[in-house]
Formats: C-alpha cells, sequence, structure tokens
C-alpha cells in the first residue's frame, strides 16, 4: 500500500472511531454521575461540585447552543493550547493532567466522560498543561476514546483542549 493510500486509511479508520456512541457498562458504579455537576453561566459552563473546577462545557472550537455542544473541535499543538488558553482570559487554563483526569467516566468508552453535561465531546486525545519531566517534546493528555492518561504526548501533535477556572 502507498503512502497515499495508507494516510487515507488512517483518516477513515479517525473518522469512524470519532463516530461511535457512547457505550457503557451497568456493572460498574459510575465515576462521574450527572448528581456530581451543576450547570453555571447560562449552561455554557460546568462545575464539577466534587473538585470545585469549573469546565467549559464544550472543547475548544464548539460552542453551546442552549442543548448542545455544535461545530468542529478544534487542535492545537501544545504550545497553542497553552496560549490560546492564556489568552481567553477570566482565569480560564489548560488544565493539568491530575484535573483533566477527573472529568473521565469509568464506565463508559467513546466518549468516556458524562455525556450529559459534556455533549458531543470527541473521542480522542485532549492536551493537559503537565509536561513530561524527563522529555521536554512530551506532555501529558487524555483519550477521552477510552478514558487512559498517557505522558507520549508529542507537543507538536495536535489534539483537542477543554479549559477549566
Amino acid at each position: 500500500m502507498n503512502k497515499h493510500h495508507t494516510l487515507s486509511a488512517l483518516a477513515l479508520l479517525l473518522a469512524i472511531s470519532h463516530s461511535h456512541a457512547q457505550t457503557c457498562n451497568a456493572n460498574i458504579a459510575r465515576t462521574a454521575p450527572d448528581s456530581r455537576y451543576e450547570l453555571v453561566n447560562n449552561g455554557t459552563e460546568v462545575k464539577d461540585t466534587q473538585t470545585n473546577l469549573i469546565w467549559q462545557r464544550c472543547s475548544l472550537g464548539q460552542t453551546w447552543n442552549g442543548s448542545s455542544c455544535t461545530g468542529t473541535a478544534a487542535t492545537y499543538n501544545w504550545t497553542n493550547a497553552l496560549q490560546t488558553a492564556a489568552n481567553m482570559g477570566s482565569g480560564w487554563h489548560l488544565p493539568n493532567i491530575k484535573e483533566l483526569s477527573s472529568l473521565v467516566e469509568r464506565a463508559c468508552y467513546n466518549a468516556s466522560i458524562n455525556e450529559t453535561y459534556f455533549p458531543n465531546t470527541i473521542s480522542g486525545y485532549y492536551w493537559s498543561s503537565s509536561p513530561v519531566p524527563y522529555n521536554s517534546n512530551y506532555a501529558w493528555f487524555v483519550n477521552f476514546s477510552n478514558g487512559s492518561d498517557n505522558h507520549h504526548g508529542y507537543k507538536g501533535n495536535n489534539d483537542y483542549v477543554r479549559l477549566v477556572r
């Protein structure tokens, strides 16, 4: 298979992986139940009553239309993600890995997040602000497809962003 076909096949697989509906295991207790969250700022933000963090309801690039997150979630390399967060003002920042991991719903995949409060979350990689201490080229991310976190996020990769304050 030539390089063009390989890239085309990879793009198709990524598109398919982002279109699957969330699946949850009823035998696993929810780690991010609806009771943990409350809406603030006309529903555009979500307060986590367990951590007291306030999250943007939608991924960067999406907008809240009153019933869902619409539009296309944007991707950023790590440096641009940090800068974009800093430019937002009002205390918004790129979450550290502990903050970002607190959103993971362990009972679900595709996406591993509470979809009532964070609808249309991409089942993909989301940047944290946490760099890898032993390799300046990498940072931590959370894969909201399966809820895993990983420190092999090459800072030049383009991943999704959800801001917190």
